[in-house]
């Protein structure tokens, strides 16, 4: 099995990238874990920002859990901006059959910045890209692969993402 996490900051194309490489791979999951609780349940539960981003990250890692050992799917990819203590959860999960994968997209912070598609950001988002990008979550020494997605298409992202995967599992 592989996981994969397409990390990277907020606007940056995770789940757009994600999706395409989902279909592109057969056999696969995707998982949005923004979804996976959402800002009503965070609210009716009571949840700090903090706490929410938490519980997000404990389902996530119920379904990995449960995917892993029924062995449902080849490929479980996920999108999420991910810190160190994460990315060691993740990794412990590597056997002699699973394998984990951070792949972080980094285009520059004022792509990132800029309204993309039909999306419009708020002002929360824009004080929040600038703390992510303060704080390394396009350049994180943890990632496996980061990729500089600003003047690629998505499918380009994707496609530089399947040969890394294709090298990555040959060695």
């Amino acid at each position: 099995m592989l996981i994969l996490n397409i990390n990277g900051p907020i606007n940056a194309g995770k789940t757009t990238v994600s999706k395409l490489l989902d279909e592109s791979l057969s056999d696969s999951l995707f998982i949005e874990v923004d979804d996976l609780l959402t800002d009503e349940e965070e609210d009716r539960l009571g949840l700090s920002m903090e706490a929410g981003w938490k519980e997000r990250v404990d389902r996530l890692e119920k379904i990995i859990l449960q995917k892993k050992a029924d062995k449902t799917c080849r490929v479980l990819i996920f999108a999420y901006p991910i810190v160190r203590k994460n990315f060691e959860r993740w990794k412990s999960y590597e056997d002699g059959q699973t394998h984990f994968f951070n792949i972080t997209l980094s285009p520059s912070l004022e792509k990132c910045l800029t309204n993309r598609g039909t999306r419009e950001l708020t002002e929360w988002e824009h004080s929040r890209i600038r703390q992510m990008y303060a704080e390394h979550y396009q350049d994180p020494e943890f990632s496996d692969l980061i990729i500089d997605n600003g003047d690629q298409t998505p499918r380009q992202t994707v496609q530089v993402i399947l040969d890394f995967l294709e090298a990555a599992t040959e060695a």
